[in-house]
């Protein structure tokens, strides 16, 4: 790819207990190992390849729609009274968006014959009906198992204190054992991976909130997905073909290509030349 933010992979991005993306899909793994194993109803007569077909189909699908979803509801969470409504309103979204696709997908597996693939509205009906409970029930437990490690909100820094990243809003989401001082903040999605000098933890909040929240001139940006704190960059490093931040805590995170320029002028740190 040619533009670096979207060339440069995150080598946790797959990492289940670290990304968000990689979590979705060793669940989804998961469940179709599990499907596979009790052969419900919807799947008998299949052959082995059509019926891992089917339940990669009806279990990836329903999590992507779940997830476009969510990622559309979380900057309205507030509307909807707390996470849990929004992620409930996901899950049903996505089993509504997912009805018709089932029933056409029954068809193609040769499942039930569909007239000129026409199907009635008691047919979308039913589908929804048997489809919406487990889609959202499943996108709840998934998410659960981050919600409920998640701190929940205290009160809010006051405005005058936004000019020190440790003090904002999004900082009194983590536990009170990891408010150390602001290290780098990384995008799961629509989570955040915060790091600090007595940890990292994972809250809800997008991406471009907390980068609104913490405002210019407080850190850098050196990629889409990361923001870090310059006072605790401890070597810029330039090899095989790419750029990356070393931290203090360890990390090594990704430097843009469209941001390298940039970011070699505000740390003032010369790359070291790339190793043959």
């Amino acid at each position: 790819m040619q533009d670096d933010d979207y060339e440069m992979v995150d080598r946790e991005l797959l990492d289940p207990r670290r990304s968000w993306l990689g979590f979705l899909a060793t669940s989804g793994l998961l469940l179709l190992m599990l499907f596979l194993l009790l052969d419900p109803a919807p799947s008998q007569g299949l052959g082995p390849q059509a019926k891992i077909a089917f339940w990669i189909l009806h279990i990836y699908t329903p999590l992507a729609l779940a997830q476009i979803c969510q990622l559309i509801l979380a900057r309205y969470s507030l509307i909807f009274g707390n996470i849990w409504a929004s992620v409930a309103i996901a899950g049903i979204t996505a089993s509504t968006l997912f009805a018709p696709m089932a029933l056409i997908l029954d068809g193609v597996f040769g499942l039930h014959s569909l007239q000129q693939e026409k199907f009635t509205l008691a047919d979308l009906r039913d589908e929804w009906i048997s489809f919406a409970p487990p889609v959202t029930l499943v996108w709840i437990g998934l998410n659960a198992a981050r919600f409920l490690k998640l701190p929940v909100d205290l009160q809010p820094s006051s405005p005058e204190v936004k000019s020190d990243p440790s003090s904002l809003n999004f900082m009194n989401r983590l536990p009170a054992h990891r408010r150390g001082q602001l290290i780098a903040v990384s995008a799961e999605l629509h989570y955040l991976r915060v790091y600090t000098t007595l940890g990292d933890t994972l809250i809800l909040q997008g991406f471009g909130e907390a980068l609104s929240e913490i405002g210019e001139g407080s850190g850098l940006q050196i990629h889409r997905s990361h923001w870090i704190n310059p006072d605790f960059v401890v070597e810029l490093i330039n090899e095989f073909g790419r750029t990356d931040v070393k931290l203090l805590n360890g990390i090594v995170l990704p430097v843009a290509r469209s941001r390298r320029s940039e970011v070699r002028a505000k740390l003032k740190m010369k790359a070291p030349s790339p190793q043959p």
